[in-house]
């Protein structure tokens, strides 16, 4: 009986044994499941803003004049230096041109003078200062009238100082035509060969200043990128200071994210962190922390937090919403 009795207890005791060792290695399984869904999750997500770009540019016009042309649309991409827009340039190309006409007199007129005085160039003088004066007539009565429509709300004031700056020329061709006919006909001296070389230094730089003008009648992108905003149409005026179009880099995106007060202590400046984008599933993005602001939000006592993004594959646009989570 003792026989049958131990046969009966070994397989009883293996089995125990088995069933032990089976229960504590599904336990090892089950906390290496555990640990590794915690490794998974290693960043806490505490912010989160909407992806804005990084680098944008509103584009405007440095004058006052008719658009001619748009060369491109919203969504179009642009290169540094690309022309994005044509200005009505006519009337500034008569400017330089009628610049360079006055530097051609200037210059003939310091020949002449430092040359013997001739009678004929006593009449041409003299119908220079008859055209000056013509010219300066017709440039105050354009002034008068001006005014009066910009006193009674008919003008703009752009108006009036395109008005002036033609009066003022008028006026300085008028007074260097007078100092010519008169120094011719007292003959050239010293001083008035200084006044000439000084009236043709004073042309090239009215020369200098027309063609400035005139080539900020081409409008070109200041930085490559899309174009996100386009308000102005061909035939429209083109106002000093007003946005024109709007140039964005995709490539360059950020998050502004508000940071709860008890984590701020926790970033720093140059930190990398991760950003998750509800349209985009199964993804995570790098950041790095590119500012911490000092001030507190007064609503609600959060500090706001940029982040640059990293997105080698271009799957990031502006306005979607993410999410920024602090590595563990």
């Amino acid at each position: 009986m003792k026989k049958y009795v131990l046969l009966i207890i070994l397989p009883t005791l293996i089995g125990t044994s088995l069933f032990t060792g089976c229960a504590v290695k599904n336990n090892k399984n089950e906390n290496a499941i555990q640990v590794e869904a915690v490794n998974k999750q290693n960043s806490i997500y505490l912010m989160a803003g909407r992806i804005e770009t990084d680098n944008q540019v509103n584009v405007s016009s440095k004058i006052s004049a008719r658009v001619s042309d748009v060369l491109v649309n919203v969504g179009s991409t642009v290169n540094q230096g690309d022309a994005v827009i044509k200005l009505d340039t006519q009337d500034l190309q008569a400017q330089v041109d009628q610049a360079q006409a006055a530097v051609n007199t200037a210059n003939a007129n310091l020949n002449n003078a430092m040359n013997s005085t001739r009678p004929e160039q006593i009449s041409q003088a003299e119908a220079a200062l008859d055209s000056a004066k013509a010219t300066y007539d017709v440039a105050k009565k354009n002034y008068d009238r001006t005014k009066a429509l910009v006193d009674a709300s008919a003008a703009t004031e752009v108006q009036l100082e395109t008005a002036q700056q033609q009066l003022t020329s008028a006026e300085s061709g008028q007074k260097s035509a007078e100092e010519q006919l008169e120094m011719l006909k007292n003959g050239a001296t010293e001083t008035s060969i200084d006044v000439y070389k000084a009236q043709v230094h004073q042309a090239e730089e009215a020369v200098k200043t027309a063609q400035v003008a005139l080539n900020n009648g081409t409008i070109t992108a200041p930085i490559s990128g899309k174009v996100t905003v386009k308000s102005i149409n061909k035939g429209e005026m083109a106002a000093p200071g007003s946005t024109l179009i709007s140039i964005s880099n995709p490539d360059a995106l950020c998050v502004n994210a508000y940071a709860p007060l008890r984590v701020i202590k926790d970033l720093k400046e140059g930190q990398a962190v991760e950003v998750k984008v509800s349209e985009i599933e199964d993804s995570e993005f790098e950041g790095t922390i590119s500012v911490i602001n000092s001030t507190l939000n007064s609503q609600n006592s959060n500090v706001l937090v940029k982040i640059v993004l990293t997105d080698s594959k271009g799957q990031l646009k502006p306005g979607m919403f993410a999410e920024v989570g602090i590595k563990g």
